[in-house]
Parts: structure tokens; C-alpha cells; sequence
């Protein structure tokens, strides 16, 4: 479905009309995947579902601006619950510096909040000309040195998310992709958080939760399970896959949790149906609920890693479980 939003006047003079599809949209369909075919496979590929099919509760919106019914310039978001990710800002080169994007992101702000929005989280290159833009609408570095960005429109709204609650254990659907992106930029928790995904503490999976999904859908070999709280919140996650590292012949175990619901960890990794042969588990020696479940399930400490890994101006000690 489209909706006209607004007509935006370039510098140029020309006359910018900038819209919304919201997907699935059969009729934009083919223009917007021309447009974005740039884009490497795994965005391809949630572009042509979306655009195509229901993607469980995610919604996605391709924000538009065009001049002569021809799109130049394009700002995507997808959203759960007040939660989104804002990605594919493109313009096409020969009408850059115009203020097109400007135009298309004024537009997308202001829909988002009309809308309840709450958060949204991007990826871009730190301290760039695109930093500056999103700089400019709000957005800033999680840490301060990257090009990891938030905008939160709600004082309070993420300490209230991730407060302690009920949950359960869910399976991965489309949805929880924004949110469980929130949940990998938290502070809190554990700074050895994901092996398989190469997480240390706060982490950008916008593009890695799609090759995760992939994934899910055509490997049975690889599993996940999600702790999602009654807020709306994805609060934790536990996945096991072959390790790549050792040819496949021993699985990989990763288990995270924001430290309100470090309880749950025993919860969590019941939910998993763990593969026979070697799992192996890597979790910082101060993690104790996720190594309780870990000792729970059967597995024992096999080695410490000495200084393994840096967190800032820390040396950290990793130990390895298995089973």
C-alpha cells in the first residue's frame, strides 16, 4: 500500500513527492527491488519476502521521494512494537546533494512518531557525512566511538522495556528482529555474549540476524530460542550451530541475558534440543546464572583462557564449557 506523505522542494526547484509503501506491495514491488539491488544478499533477500508476503508481526516501510514518478532516494524502516531498525538510505548519485534524503528522513521521522514510535537503531560508518545526517534527526553513537546510533523518543522508554517481568520462551520469528537488535546494543549484561556472531558487548545485528534467519529456515542444524518479555521485549537468546571452526564437528552454544532476567538462564537453554557429539560453550568465569545452566545440562569446565579478550583498557578470562 502507498501513501503520499508530502511534497518536499529540492534545490534544485524540482518538486519531490515523498511517500510510504507499506509492505507487502505488489505494484511497488519490482521498482523498489531495482532500486535497492545494490544491496548485498542477505538484505535482498528480507527486501523480496517483505515486499512479496506477511513476515510474521514485522512491519516494513520503504520511505520514498520521487520526481517524474521515478524513485531517487529511499529510507526503510522495520518496526515491532514501537521498536525499528532505520536502514537502506540511498540516493541515487546523480541526484545527491539536493537534499532529497533530507526530505524523505523528515518525512519518516515524523511518520514514526505520529505512529507511537518509541526507538530506532541504525548502522553507519562513525563520524562520516551520513553519521552527521542521522546526527541531525536525533541519533547518536551508543558508545560514543562508533557508528552503532540510537534515537529514542521517550525518556525512560528502554529502562522501562527491559525492567524485570514475566516471560516466555519463544521461537525466532521476523518480528523480534528490531527488538532483539535493542536488546545487543544494551550496556548491561555480559561482555562475552556471542561467539558464533562475534558479539562482545554492545553489537550492531541488523544485517546478522538475517543470515541468522536464513539460517534457521534452511539448517536444522542450527536452533534458537528467544526469552521475551511481556513489554515487548527480547531479553534473551540461546542458539547452537556447528562451529565452522572445527569442519562442524563440534557445536557451538551461545547464551545471553540482560542481567534482570539472568534467572531464566536454566529456562532458556532447556528450550533447546542440544545436538548429540561435543557442544562447547564459551562464557566469561563472572557469568554465573549462564554457567549454573550450563552445569545443569551436563556440561563441565574444560579450559580458562587467560586474557583472552579485551574489554576497553580489561584484560577478560574466558572459560570453555562442554559436554
Amino acid at each position: 500500500m502507498y501513501v503520499p506523505l508530502a511534497k518536499a522542494t529540492l534545490k534544485t526547484g524540482e518538486l519531490l513527492e515523498v511517500g510510504v509503501v507499506v509492505a507487502p506491495d505488489e505494484d511497488y514491488a519490482n521498482r523498489i527491488r531495482s532500486f535497492l539491488a545494490h544491496k548485498p544478499a542477505n538484505f535482498r533477500w528480507h527486501i523480496d519476502r517483505a515486499l512479496a508476503e506477511p513476515l510474521d508481526e514485522l512491519e516494513t516501510r520503504f520511505y520514498l521521494g520521487e520526481l517524474q514518478g521515478k524513485i531517487i532516494t529511499n529510507v526503510m524502516t522495520v518496526e515491532h512494537r514501537g521498536v525499528g531498525i532505520l536502514g537502506h538510505v540511498f540516493t541515487r548519485p546523480d541526484h545527491r546533494l539536493k537534499g532529497a534524503c533530507r526530505a524523505v528522513m523528515q518525512e519518516q521521522m515524523a511518520d514514526f512518531l505520529h505512529r507511537g514510535g518509541k526507538v530506532l537503531t541504525l548502522g553507519t560508518g562513525f563520524e562520516t557525512p551520513p553519521y552527521w545526517i542521522y546526527y541531525r534527526f536525533g541519533f547518536r553513537s551508543i558508545d560514543g566511538h562508533s557508528g552503532f546510533m540510537k534515537y529514542c523518543a521517550e525518556a525512560g522508554f528502554e529502562e522501562a522495556f527491559f525492567a524485570a517481568a514475566p516471560v516466555q520462551v519463544v521461537e525466532v520469528a521476523w518480528h523480534h528482529w528490531p527488538t532483539l537488535n535493542l536488546l545487543c546494543a544494551q550496556e548491561e549484561g555480559d561482555y562475552v555474549r556471542s561467539i558464533a556472531f562475534g558479539h562482545f558487548g554492545r553489537a550492531n545485528f541488523e544485517g546478522g540476524f538475517l543470515r541468522f534467519k536464513q539460517s534457521l529456515e534452511e539448517n536444522p542444524a542450527h536452533q534458537a530460542r528467544l526469552l521475551a518479555s511481556e513489554t515487548g521485549a527480547i531479553v534473551g537468546y540461546a542458539t547452537v550451530q556447528p562451529d565452522s571452526r572445527w569442519r562442524g564437528q563440534v557445536a557451538l552454544l551461545d547464551l545471553f541475558l540482560h542481567p534482570h532476567f539472568a534467572r531464566e538462564a536454566t529456562r532458556l537453554l532447556k528450550a533447546l534440543s542440544l545436538p548429540e557429539g561435543k557442544i562447547q560453550s564459551y562464557v566469561e568465569p563472572a557469568a554465573e546464572a549462564v554457567i549454573a545452566a550450563l552445569e545443569q545440562a551436563g556440561f563441565k569446565r574444560e579450559a580458562l583462557l587467560r586474557r583472552q579478550v579485551r574489554r576497553e583498557d580489561q584484560w577478560l578470562d574466558v572459560a570453555v564449557y562442554a559436554r
